[in-house]
C-alpha cells in the first residue's frame, strides 16, 4: 500500500531565470499587474531573487550576481526561462524515500534542514527535464 502520509500540498514557487532582472520585473508588472514586493540575495548561490505572491504561489525572478554563478550557467546552457518549480510537501523524508524507490535522482541525496524548513531537489533527468524543488515547512 502506498504511503499517504507524504503528499504535495501546493505549488510553492515558480522560478524564472533571467539575465536582466529590472527589465523582466517591469515586463511582468506592466503585462500582468504583478507586484514584486520582496527581494533578497543568496550569496551562497551567487543570485538575487525578486518575488511576488500570486495566491498561494510565489513567482520568483532570479538573476546571477556573477558570470559563472548557478543561474548564469543555467542561462548559458538553456537560455532564459523556467529554472525550477517548487512543491510544498508534507513529510519530505517519506516523499524522498518514495521517489528514490521509484528510481528518481535526488540532489542532494538527503534533504537539507535549514531553520524551520527542509528541502531537496529532484534532478531533471528524473522528471523529463524539469528541476523540481521539494520544500517542507516545519512547525
Amino acid at each position: 500500500m502506498e504511503d499517504k502520509k507524504s503528499y504535495i500540498q501546493n505549488i510553492e514557487e515558480v522560478v524564472l531565470a533571467v539575465e536582466d532582472m529590472d527589465e523582466s520585473v517591469k515586463l511582468y508588472e506592466d503585462l500582468f499587474g504583478i507586484e514584486f514586493d520582496t527581494e533578497w540575495e543568496m550569496p551562497m548561490d551567487d543570485m538575487v531573487v525578486k518575488s511576488a505572491r500570486i495566491g498561494e504561489t510565489q513567482f520568483q525572478i532570479v538573476k546571477s550576481t556573477t558570470p559563472d554563478g548557478l543561474i548564469a550557467r543555467f542561462i548559458q546552457n538553456n537560455g532564459e526561462g523556467i529554472h525550477h518549480i517548487c512543491f510544498k510537501v508534507k513529510d519530505l523524508k517519506g516523499m524522498v524515500d518514495r521517489l528514490k524507490s521509484n528510481g528518481a535522482r535526488i540532489v542532494p541525496e538527503e534533504p537539507i534542514d535549514f531553520g524551520g524548513i527542509a528541502y531537496a531537489f529532484v534532478h531533471p533527468s528524473s522528471t523529463h527535464g524539469l528541476l523540481i524543488e521539494l520544500l517542507e515547512m516545519r512547525e
